[in-house]
């Protein structure tokens, strides 16, 4: 969406300064805790849920977990 920011607005643009970027790595989000029994039939079958499995083996996560972002795009309004 599209918010207008700044001078005629309700929104000051001071409001928006030293802003930080925060991916989710959501190990059993929506779509990853719906494929658990799939993706990981072994797992599985001594863990009933993707949350009981990320709780009880912290350090398999950390071993072999990598993501590819495709891109982020920073966008700003010409002056």
């Amino acid at each position: 969406g599209y918010f207008s920011i700044g001078r005629g607005t309700n929104c000051k643009s001071s409001h928006f300064q030293n802003m930080r970027l925060v991916i989710n790595l959501a190990f059993c989000g929506s779509v990853a805790g719906n494929r658990y029994p799939i993706d990981c039939p072994t797992q599985y079958t001594q863990y009933p849920t993707c949350e009981q499995y990320v709780a009880t083996n912290p350090t398999e996560i950390e071993k072999d977990a990598y993501w590819k972002i495709k891109g982020v795009y920073v966008y700003q309004r010409a002056q």
